[in-house]
């Protein structure tokens, strides 16, 4: 095995079958050959984020080159998951958008691309979201549950397939969604799957809708049609709160070890040694 150190405790989500990662303290024990998981990535352009050409916009592009707060997100954020990515290549999607002479879409290719959705590196992110906010025009509702359903497909097709891959859906969001009971439904559905949700609030908003999302007070969620989640696969973090000292690497994976190990238990996926 190869024992990967660092500062705070870490557990990484693999893509290669029959790799398992464990995490022991402040050491990350990876299997020899394992390959990371390659994230998901979804950003609201929606139009309760304010017109991106006026400067009170979350989505605003200063001249000046000062990052808004999508921007900051994406580098904060990305550079944490970019470190179990293999070939640093990302899926990544907008929802609450009209591209040109199109519908409202609900999730997009955040490239524009009709064929693929995928990006190199934190670069092409920014790039893909930077040349989005020029390409179509902000609009509402707000609806989380396309993407997630989208995530969690690409999830139970590896699952079919045989493959043992365990994805992270990254979602950054000013907090305002619009189909809250859809949500639950899609998350509820999406728990028997390896998939994790990591919520990033950015904003001053009232984040009390993702609030529920996340599960941390011990109640699962329960869709509309009486379903309990079978885990708890969301994780809730306000961006100002890791501005405010708290370090990215332990918001981020203050959950996400034990979702992961809770999934590969329940389907005693075993690690090779």
């Amino acid at each position: 095995m190869v024992e990967v150190q660092h500062k705070f405790t870490i557990t990484a989500l693999v893509e290669e079958p029959g790799c398992v990662l464990f995490t022991l303290r402040n050491h990350l024990w990876v299997p020899q050959n394992a390959n990371p998981l390659r994230p998901l990535l979804s950003g609201s352009t929606a139009a309760s984020n304010g017109n991106p050409r006026l400067p009170d916009s979350l989505h605003y592009i200063d001249p000046s080159g000062r990052p808004n707060a999508y921007q900051r997100a994406i580098v904060e954020v990305g550079e944490v998951l970019l470190l179990y990515d293999s070939d640093k290549r990302f899926p990544t999607w907008g929802f609450g958008a009209r591209p040109i002479d199109g519908p409202v879409s609900h999730c997009f290719n955040l490239n524009g691309s009709s064929h693929y959705c995928e990006v190199e590196g934190i670069q092409g992110i920014m790039m893909a979201y930077t040349s989005a906010l020029l390409n179509v025009s902000l609009a509402g509702p707000t609806l989380f549950g396309p993407v997630i359903s989208t995530a969690a497909l690409i999830a139970s097709q590896s699952v079919a397939n045989g493959g043992r891959k365990y994805f992270v859906l990254l979602i950054i969001t000013d907090g305002v969604v619009t189909d809250l009971q859809e949500t639950k439904d899609a998350i509820v559905k999406a728990s028997d799957l390896p998939l994790s949700i990591l919520i990033v609030g950015v904003g001053g908003a009232d984040f009390k809708e993702m609030e529920v999302l996340d599960a941390d007070k011990g109640e699962r969620l329960e869709s509309s049609y009486g379903r309990v989640a079978s885990r708890d696969i969301v994780q809730f973090i306000p961006f100002r709160e890791v501005q405010s000292g708290l370090s990215v690497v332990q918001a981020f994976l203050a959950e996400l070890p034990a979702q992961f190990l809770t999934y590969v238990r329940s389907r005693n996926i075993q690690p090779n040694l």
